[in-house]
């Protein structure tokens, strides 16, 4: 199976197992909540031993670190008052908002690409 496949059923088993959460689907949630974790470790196990080790800490980087780092700014400000709340919650509201912004501007660029 090829890693950007694995991506994908990552990514959006994550999604929908947010979606069933937040709709309190628990049984539906277990289950995605389930394929999530098996394909990540799938996906994590085959970019190690692929020695793609690079774009697995990208990934690790970008999906672990980043929110981390967004939320424990977010209550430092909170607790502290050390920079602007708004700013802080901005961060959090951008990382969160980045896969749709991804996913809209790949649509934006294939569409561009298809009609030349």
């Amino acid at each position: 199976m090829p890693l950007y496949v694995l991506l994908i059923i990552a990514s959006a088993t994550l999604a929908a197992s947010a979606v069933t959460y937040f709709f309190a689907r628990t049984k539906l949630f277990s289950c995605m909540l389930i394929l999530f974790y098996a394909s990540c470790t799938l996906l994590s196990f085959l970019l190690f031993h692929t020695h793609q080790t690079v774009l697995f800490y990208v990934i690790v980087a970008i999906f672990v670190i980043l929110p981390i780092a967004c939320l424990t700014l977010f209550a430092v400000d909170m607790y502290f008052a050390v920079f602007c709340t708004d700013t802080s919650f901005v961060f959090v509201l951008v990382w969160l908002l980045i896969p749709m912004f991804f996913i809209i501007n790949l649509i934006g660029y294939l569409a561009r690409v298809i009609r030349d």
